[in-house]
């Protein structure tokens, strides 16, 4: 079984809140059959392994903006001393789902 089988589906929302000093936990977090239910808020959304196209990325960060969110099956990680404000909770999309 690969790792993306296992890898849980999200909804990614971006949450409105701008920091001064990265990095800045602008992303909410919801399991996928849980829509309502936030789980936490996260730093940084990588889609490098979705897409290399600059255009389609944008598309799919556009759609963290929407009300429904992205929707994407992924892995947490955290990168350490992402800036000043210290680690990030990283989001590594492996597919988009929708």
């Amino acid at each position: 079984m690969s790792h993306d089988s296992q890898s849980p589906a999200y909804i990614v929302k971006d949450n409105g809140k701008r920091c001064f000093a990265p990095p800045c936990d602008h992303y909410d977090l919801f399991h996928a059959d849980r829509p309502d239910e936030k789980l936490q808020s996260i730093h940084e959304l990588d889609l490098s392994a979705v897409s290399d196209d600059p255009t389609k990325l944008g598309e799919l960060q556009e759609r963290a903006f929407s009300a429904e969110g992205l929707k994407l099956v992924g892995t947490l990680d955290t990168r350490l001393k992402a800036g000043p404000a210290g680690d990030a909770i990283v989001l590594r999309a492996t597919r988009v789902l929708g």
